[in-house]
């Protein structure tokens, strides 16, 4: 199981790359210009990165949650009486 496994170098550098990518497309930014920043200032801008992305999922979940309780099917406001085709 893949999943179990100890972490490599590849990995550490595919989670170092995954990071770099979120922090610069989160704020916009090159790539140079994130690795320009010193690790005390990437570690904030990642963090805030991820809470305004779990908010944003949140604010998403909540909207998507009062659609659907907005939403009526047509069918199934008629309770009880059949369909034309029955």
């Amino acid at each position: 199981m893949a999943f179990l496994r100890e972490d490599t170098a590849d990995d550490l550098e595919m989670i170092v790359d995954s990071s770099v990518y979120f922090v610069a497309t989160h704020y916009r930014m090159s790539i140079p210009q994130v690795l320009a920043m010193s690790s005390a200032e990437f570690e904030q801008s990642f963090v805030w990165a991820a809470a305004a992305k779990q908010i944003e999922s949140e604010k998403l979940n909540e909207q998507n949650n009062e659609m659907k309780n907005k939403t009526d099917i047509a069918s199934t406001k008629r309770k009880g009486d059949p369909f034309p085709f029955e």
